[in-house]
């Protein structure tokens, strides 16, 4: 495929309107990871720490949606545990300008390729180094930032943990994903 021709269907694919299936039941159950652990850090821990757990568990909620092959619970899991490196490795560079500019070229890079690999890993890493930018500032030590770091995890982990305790639609992303993946292969 030429890179004209591929740039052509990019557009004509970022033009289109997809018509899904709304999934308010997911979402709710997204909302109320989020309300937990916002609430939960907030009161325990105070503001700074509860954002840092909102980055953790909405970012985990929105992996959620994704069509994907891999069970939601894994793919908050991973949602979280990378923010939270991306996260500590953020803090621990940003007081070297030089360092954490490649920090940040380099996870820019990733996310970018990510997106090869599929718009589940492209999202997740996209918002990796967006939630990165903003989330360096909070933490005033690197023990603050592995609290930081920590919260987030902890995110996605309640996210997960919700997923497999409230089950919607089981298996129902992976059916989509495999009846996508057919469809295309039917299209060649």
């Amino acid at each position: 495929m030429s890179w004209l021709r591929a740039l052509k269907e990019t557009a004509r694919s970022g033009f289109t309107i997809e018509r899904k299936r709304l999934e308010p039941l997911i979402a709710m159950r997204g909302a109320a990871g989020l309300a937990l652990v916002v609430g939960f850090t907030l009161a325990v821990f105070g503001p700074a720490i509860a954002a840092s757990s909102a980055f953790g568990a909405f970012q985990a909620a929105i992996a959620t949606f994704q069509r994907s092959w891999r069970p939601r619970p894994v793919l908050a899991l991973v949602s979280g545990a990378s923010l939270a490196v991306s996260t500590f490795v953020g803090y621990v560079t940003v007081s070297h300008t030089g360092l954490f500019v490649a920090v940040l070229v380099l996870w820019t890079f990733a996310a970018g390729m990510s997106w090869a690999a599929g718009s589940t890993g492209g999202i997740i890493a996209a918002s990796n180094v967006s939630i990165m930018l903003v989330t360096v500032t909070l933490p005033t030590s690197v023990a603050d930032a592995a609290a930081h770091a920590a919260m987030m995890a902890v995110g996605g982990l309640v996210q997960a943990s919700l997923i497999v305790l409230f089950p919607i639609r089981r298996w129902g992303a992976q059916r989509d994903a495999l009846a996508d993946a057919l469809a295309e292969t039917s299209d060649l």
